[in-house]
């Protein structure tokens, strides 16, 4: 229920955020209803706005779902580090 809600507050949020595909859908619903101009423009402009949010949302919410991968520890090369430094027999 908890990723339910966060999905639709996201999604809610990128639909405000990209408001843009809307105002198109808007403006062909009046020249729809002025003009005459076919629904179907209207319904499919609106409709893929609504998908390519959604798929979006989705898409950034499975990549937020996944774990992180730990580095492996790597092994220090550096001859000039303290954990590599052997000290030189002085006392030959």
């Amino acid at each position: 229920m908890k990723g339910l809600i966060s999905f639709l507050g996201s999604f809610a949020l990128n639909l405000l955020l990209n408001i843009w595909g809307g105002l198109i859908a808007a403006v062909l619903l009046v020249l729809h209803l002025k003009l005459g101009l076919p629904i179907w423009c209207f319904w499919t402009v609106l409709g893929c706005w609504l998908a390519g949010i959604g798929a979006r949302t989705l898409f950034l919410h499975w990549v937020a779902s996944q774990p992180d991968v730990p580095e492996k520890p790597k092994v220090n090369k550096n001859p000039y580090s303290q954990k590599g430094y052997e000290r030189i027999d002085s006392k030959r």
